[in-house]
């Protein structure tokens, strides 16, 4: 079984993507963690990030793995744990430039579709997985909830985290961001026609979890 859960920053998907495969006895399979962790081994080598041909021969190269915890995921580049550092501001700000690149997206989507066939069934998360990543899933679902109040999750995640956070700075980055995957040329933020839609800006995570997983139990 494949489900795909996409949506914009701030959504809720990676925390109910998690819950739900641990629920349902799947695996997670968190595939922003591979832009997150092209994007910190190209600001680590100094690679120019509007420069696609150094990036995707970059991607090409390194060595990213993921592999699924009892809590999530630990993500490796070259063979380190980057599981952390991958959230850090810096990566974050800066990983719209690979994600807009469509010789780096081949790259990528060729790798999470490895890890999804060796996974077998997986839920996994993004911002392309139903519209283009796999197009098949059995179950495609799109979270959304308004740029205010992904703002306010992103920025107490922020703070639990220990990172400096300022409220009206994270809802500024959450609009940006919107902007730029909704336009890009390649692979825009969508819902696909075959989703089920919510939006969860009135929802509990344990609500999330709970719709989600009755709409798969009710179809299977």
């Amino acid at each position: 079984m494949i489900i795909t859960i996409d949506g914009p920053a701030g959504s809720g998907k990676s925390t109910a993507a998690r819950r739900l495969a641990n629920e349902l006895g799947l695996a997670y399979l968190d595939t922003g963690a591979t832009y997150r962790a092209a994007t910190l081994k190209a600001l680590r080598e100094g690679v120019e990030l509007t420069d696609e041909s150094a990036l995707a021969s970059l991607v090409r190269q390194a060595d990213i793995r993921l592999t699924p915890l009892p809590d999530g995921v630990r993500v490796s580049l070259d063979g380190q744990d980057v599981s952390r550092e991958i959230r850090s501001p810096e990566v974050s700000d800066n990983t719209h430039y690979l994600a807009r690149s469509s010789r780096v997206r081949e790259v990528l989507v060729e790798l999470q579709r490895r890890l999804g066939r060796e996974l077998g069934s997986f839920v996994t998360e993004g911002r392309d997985q139903g519209s283009v990543v796999f197009p098949e899933a059995d179950f495609k679902f799109y979270l959304d909830a308004t740029a205010e109040v992904r703002a306010l999750r992103r920025y107490h995640e922020m703070m639990e985290d220990g990172q400096d956070a300022n409220y009206l700075s994270t809802l500024q980055g959450i609009i940006e961001r919107d902007g730029r995957d909704r336009t890009r040329a390649v692979a825009p933020l969508i819902c696909p026609d075959d989703a089920y839609a919510l939006d969860t800006s009135e929802m509990s995570i344990e609500e999330v979890v709970r719709e989600l997983r009755r709409l798969v139990e009710q179809e299977t």
